[in-house]
């Protein structure tokens, strides 16, 4: 028969400890990373209304990208306006371009938008403007045209490039619909 010496179990101790003790650093070393990631790269937004249906619903919730975001036609884009709610919103015009809404469809430079994410029961209204998108500006329209505050509100117009909080990049809820935002 043996015997366990003290020397034996406070080893085996010792490396029970130092596994635990591994495991906690570990989860505390992710964790710290997930934040950082989350403060300086990411930001997660919750949808409130319903200005971009058929997209994206009330409550939708989504991850942002905010560092060195570069917007391009088609991109959701959250808009920071500091004194009231943001918008999410679509960008239909970049810097430059000549946006012109009518009543069945939306024109960029002369060309027709293909904009399959507008439901055919929103139409684009209010309508009949053109307008040039100013240098450091983008024009932003929501989907769900008749129920969106947007650029062709004279109280938002076209919106500072450097009021957007970031682009879209994924939906986390609801669960049925994760995955990635078009």
């Amino acid at each position: 028969m043996q015997v366990s010496s003290k020397k034996e179990f406070r080893s085996r101790t010792e490396v029970l400890l130092q596994l635990v003790f591994d495991w906690v650093a570990a989860l505390v070393t992710a964790l710290a990373v997930l934040v950082a990631l989350f403060i300086f790269l990411f930001r997660v937004v919750e949808v409130d209304g319903d200005s971009m249906q058929t997209t994206l619903y009330d409550k939708d919730r989504l991850i942002l990208w905010t560092v060195g975001c570069q917007p391009e036609q088609g991109d959701i884009v959250v808009v920071d306006r500091y004194t009231e709610d943001p918008l999410i919103k679509r960008v239909i015009g970049l810097p430059g371009d000549t946006v012109e809404v009518t009543e069945d469809a939306v024109y960029v430079n002369g060309i027709r938008l293909e904009e399959p994410y507008v439901n055919a029961n929103f139409p684009n209204v209010p309508h009949g403007m053109e307008v040039t998108v100013p240098d450091g500006h983008v024009f932003v329209m929501g989907d769900h045209r008749n129920n969106s505050s947007d650029s062709r509100a004279e109280h938002i117009g076209c919106v500072r490039e450097e009021n957007l909080v970031g682009k879209v990049i994924f939906r986390f809820y609801p669960f049925s619909a994760i995955g990635g935002v078009e």
